[in-house]
């Protein structure tokens, strides 16, 4: 599996599908508190059908990446350039943006700041500003923490650092500063062809998320699925594929 070295930081990345690294990929972007794993086999699902490769990799402080200590406000804003310094050091020129929650506003935030660079992005349960909702869950996460039940999905993406993933990002996110946290104006600078993605049951926002998103970038498409919780990916793995995969390979990248 390659590694980059950002700033003398380990990434951890992999590459996913039958196309060889190249400069047109495609680009996944796991949620706060996820990593490589969390994604399953979806990347190489789509990568097949759309002919080209999928990068995953686990961010700055996840999963084999080197850890970080926390979270500050704007730490959504902060991941662009590592983003982008990513790509340059893998020769990816241009990569179609597959977001999962936090993942999918950085997707946001790098086709505003590099539109040249992302032909295209897919949003699941994307973030683009502060709900009730998204705090209560979070707060039950800490919760289930604090009376020694972590879920034990975190250990099988981070190993030992899994309680000390929660903790940091959780701090971060539950703060009264990044309550006050949106990127709803910026979000109008997407110009590229956009597919918004979030299950109807979501239990960390609501689709007002959706609205907002398609308010400022009205070209968006959306997919709303039925039943489907926080990770759409994972509970209605097929229907995700194939609808992210026609996504991607109408717009050639």
């Amino acid at each position: 599996m390659p590694v980059a070295i950002l700033k003398d930081r380990r990434i951890h990345c992999e590459w996913r599908g039958a196309a060889p690294p190249g400069p047109k990929a495609l680009v996944f972007l796991h949620d706060g508190l996820g990593a490589v794993g969390s994604w399953r086999a979806v990347p190489e699902q789509i990568a097949d059908r759309a002919g080209l490769p999928a990068l995953v990799f686990d961010r700055l402080g996840y999963g084999r990446s080197s850890p970080r200590a926390d979270f500050p406000f704007g730490f959504m804003e902060a991941e662009v350039e590592p983003l982008r310094e990513l790509l340059d050091g893998l020769g990816v020129e241009r990569g179609c943006l597959i977001g999962h929650s936090d993942g999918g506003s950085i997707a946001l935030l790098f086709a505003v700041a590099y539109p040249a660079r992302a032909p295209c992005v897919v949003t699941e349960a994307a973030h683009v500003f502060v709900e009730r909702e998204t705090q209560a869950g979070i707060q039950a996460l800490v919760d289930l923490q604090e009376a020694g039940q972590t879920p034990a999905w975190l250990a099988k993406l981070h190993g030992v650092r899994g309680e000390d993933v929660l903790r940091a990002w959780s701090r971060g996110w539950l703060t009264a500063e990044h309550a006050r946290w949106t990127i709803e104006r910026p979000v109008g600078g997407v110009r590229c062809p956009l597919l918004v993605i979030q299950g109807d049951r979501d239990e960390f926002g609501t689709l007002a998320q959706v609205e907002a998103i398609l308010r400022q970038a009205p070209q968006g498409e959306r997919w709303v699925a039925p039943g489907c919780g926080h990770t759409p990916h994972a509970q209605a793995e097929g229907d995700f594929v194939a609808r992210v995969a026609d996504f991607v390979a109408r717009q050639r990248p």
